[in-house]
C-alpha cells in the first residue's frame, strides 16, 4: 500500500488509538464529558479515514490525482484541529469555538474534495474493475 491510501490508513491507526485511549480514560475516571470528542475521533478519525484509505487503495486511478492529495492533507489537518478544539471546548474552554467551526468547514471542504476525486470512478459505466474477475488484491503480483 502506498501514497494517499497508506497515509489515510496510518492516520486511521493514530486516531483510532487516540480515541480508544480517550474512551478508556473516560471509563476509568467515570467522567464522560469528552464523549462527543471520543465519538468524533472514532467515527471520523478511525472509521472514515480507513474507508478513504480503502477506497484509494481499490481505485488507484482516483488516488493518483491532485484532488486525492488535497483531500488527504485537508482532511488530516482540519480534523486534527477539530479534535483539539473539541477537547478544549468540552474541558470548559468555549473560547476555541471559532477554531472548531473553522476546522469543521475545512473538513467539509475535504469531503467535497473527496467527492471530486471519487466521482469519475463512481459514475463511469462499463469501466473495468481494478481486479479482474474474482481475483483478490492479495493474488495480484503487485500486492505488498
Amino acid at each position: 500500500m502506498t501514497g494517499v491510501a497508506r497515509t489515510f490508513f496510518i492516520a486511521s491507526f493514530v486516531f483510532g488509538v487516540a480515541g480508544l485511549l480517550l474512551g478508556l480514560s473516560m471509563g476509568m475516571s467515570g467522567d464522560h464529558g469528552q464523549m462527543p470528542t471520543h465519538a468524533h475521533i472514532m467515527v471520523i478519525g478511525w472509521l472514515s479515514f480507513a474507508a478513504f484509505g480503502l477506497f484509494y487503495h481499490l481505485f488507484p486511478v482516483a488516488a493518483a490525482g491532485l484532488p486525492a492529495r488535497i483531500h488527504m492533507w485537508l482532511a488530516i489537518v482540519s480534523f486534527a484541529v477539530l479534535v483539539g478544539s473539541l477537547y478544549a471546548i468540552f474541558a470548559g474552554n468555549p473560547g476555541v469555538e471559532p477554531a472548531a467551526a473553522t476546522a469543521s468547514i475545512g473538513y467539509l471542504l475535504s469531503y467535497l474534495t473527496f467527492i471530486w476525486a471519487a466521482w469519475p470512478v463512481v459514475v463511469k459505466r462499463g469501466a473495468p474493475s481494478p481486479y479482474v474477475g474474482s481475483e483478490s488484491p492479495a493474488a495480484r503480483p503487485d500486492f505488498r
